[in-house]
């Protein structure tokens, strides 16, 4: 990809051309578009934000759950939208992983969205079934290595997890075979009742079943281990160097002015950093990150330059 920051700094430039002072900002609602449907992480995630960003503002920020064609369809709403600040995004990982596997898109990431402010971190994990035979990471690779007929179940093809799996086998040497699902929901079940031996999969959607001992978190690949579930290894401690995340933030469209810009990312990053937000989330394997707008866009460049090599490497492809 072609390097971000400067197309990010002409596009915070082009702002100039709506001048908004910061003091006149916001004077009537926000509406935060949530690129999937009610109920999920992001959901979750935008709606505390959104709460505790209305009281700083003073104004009523309203999430609106656009969902459809891998994010595409909430996304697209917000480029087209009126660079003024009333119309945000909750971005997701898709940001970075569509350019991978989309050949064409609605939009241009580096030059339809201005990143406001990177939000959450959502470490993927490992799990297995109690009554599966793999207790512990070397299990995976003993018994791959052995018999070559380990699968793992994830949410879908092209997700984070999915992704994270692929980086697995490429630093392992391994050919785990992907099982993938409609959803967390059914890759859950599948894996908690052991018809799956491994899922890939976010704290969230299986925490239900971790707290209720029905599934167990092997390894989170992550640099550091989570306060959400602090006796949990990483993988990088056992040898594999494996850093996966599915992550939000929040982006305005092109043009929207600079002003603007900062006074979101300072009234969020105070969001982001009130403990009972951060409590809120730490439940569901969220974590709260923060931070510029300028660290943001290197973020997602980072991020996609990744994804782009996973997805050349393992031959994987989407329909358009």
């Amino acid at each position: 990809m072609k390097n971000m920051i400067p197309l990010i700094a002409l596009s915070v430039a082009a702002g100039f051309s709506a001048p908004v002072l910061a003091s006149e900002y916001p004077d009537r609602p926000i509406t935060l578009v949530v690129p999937y449907a009610a109920g999920g992480g992001t959901d979750t995630a935008a709606r505390i934000i959104a709460k505790k960003l209305a009281e700083k503002l003073k104004q009523p920020v309203v999430v609106e759950n656009k969902a459809g064609g891998a994010t595409q369809i909430g996304t697209s709403y917000v480029v087209r939208a009126k660079p003024d600040g009333y119309t945000l995004l909750m971005g997701t990982a898709n940001l970075a992983t569509n350019p991978a596997f989309y050949k064409k898109l609605p939009y241009d990431v580096e030059t339809d969205l201005v990143p406001v402010v990177l939000a959450t971190d959502v470490p993927v994990y490992i799990f297995t079934s109690p009554d599966s035979s793999v207790k512990k990471v070397q299990d995976i690779l003993d018994r791959s290595k052995k018999t070559g007929d380990l699968s793992y179940a994830t949410a879908g093809v092209g997700s984070i997890p999915h992704m994270a799996a692929e980086i697995f086998n490429r630093k392992t040497g391994l050919h785990l075979q992907h099982v993938p699902y409609k959803g967390s929901a059914e890759a859950v079940v599948a894996t908690s009742g052991n018809q799956v031996p491994l899922s890939f999969d976010n704290l969230a959607p299986a925490y239900g079943q971790v707290k209720a001992a029905r599934l167990v978190p092997l390894a989170i690949a992550a640099d550091k281990r989570s306060p959400a579930l602090p006796n949990v290894p990483t993988l990088t401690e056992l040898g594999i160097p494996v850093i996966a995340a599915s992550w939000w933030g929040v982006l305005a469209p092109t043009g929207t002015p600079p002003a603007v810009i900062n006074t979101l990312n300072t009234q969020i990053n105070e969001v982001l950093k009130e403990k009972a937000v951060q409590d809120y989330l730490l439940q569901q394997g969220i974590h709260t990150v923060g931070g510029t707008p300028e660290q943001f866009a290197q973020y997602i460049h980072d991020e996609a330059e990744k994804w782009d090599g996973i997805v050349r490497d393992a031959n994987l492809h989407l329909e358009n």
